[in-house]
């Protein structure tokens, strides 16, 4: 049995190394039950074999793809499934996730994030705030200043595609903006350039939370 899931491992670590780019949130998905410590470690087996023998990419790749995973058991172990308001937290988290690494892979392009927030826009609720705020603690924490800096950035240039999205529910939308907003101007150095870049965009959306409330009661 435990061979057998070893070469499942194996065989699904094959597939995404040679899967077009952009197909690998789905390869999870449909082989989500082979998604534990034991894929981790074989990751980074794998990874090392590359790396000995030149295949710097692909090490890299499986390096990162076991470190994102980590952290979502990690929060699975420390109870994040209960979280309130959400009956699949790994559900949100993975889609937060697969969001940020789009702004990096795709330098913020909307032509790549818009269609990833369309198709799940039913995701883009309270609940997504939440689970954002709860993610972004975990990917910060104990982190260099530069990586939480890389980090943050990504998270703001997030939402402001979320806040500027035509399509769902534009209050939930900007209330996501909002919390990604606080998120970064807590992590930057108050007064400084960003700082105050930020602190305009959080401004903007509490402008247009108020005209939304205000074109509601109209």
């Amino acid at each position: 049995m435990e061979e057998n899931r070893a070469q499942a491992y194996l065989q699904l670590i094959h597939t995404l190394l040679n899967a077009p780019k952009g197909d690998e949130p789905q390869i999870l998905q449909d082989n989500s039950e082979l998604l534990d410590r034991g894929f981790l470690e074989t990751c980074e087996l794998v990874a090392s074999t590359l790396a000995e023998q030149g295949g710097e990419n692909g090490a890299k790749f499986l390096r990162h793809l076991a470190s994102y995973l980590a952290q979502i058991l990690d929060m699975n172990d420390d109870g994040g499934s209960t979280n309130s308001g959400s009956e699949n937290f790994q559900e949100y988290a993975n889609f937060f996730l697969e969001l940020l690494q789009a702004e990096q892979d795709s330098k913020g392009d909307i032509a790549v994030i818009y269609p990833m927030l369309e198709g799940r826009q039913h995701l883009l609720n309270a609940s997504f705030a939440e689970t954002l705020q709860q993610v972004a603690q975990k990917l910060i924490a104990g982190e260099n200043s530069e990586t939480i800096s890389s980090i943050i950035g990504l998270i703001e240039d997030l939402s402001i595609h979320i806040s500027d999205f035509p399509s769902g529910n534009r209050s939930n939308n900007i209330e996501i903006a909002i919390t990604g907003y606080q998120i970064v101007l807590n992590n930057r150095e108050p007064g400084s350039e960003k700082w105050t870049q930020t602190q305009n965009n959080l401004a903007t959306a509490y402008n247009n939370r108020v005209n939304g409330s205000l074109a509601e009661n109209l």
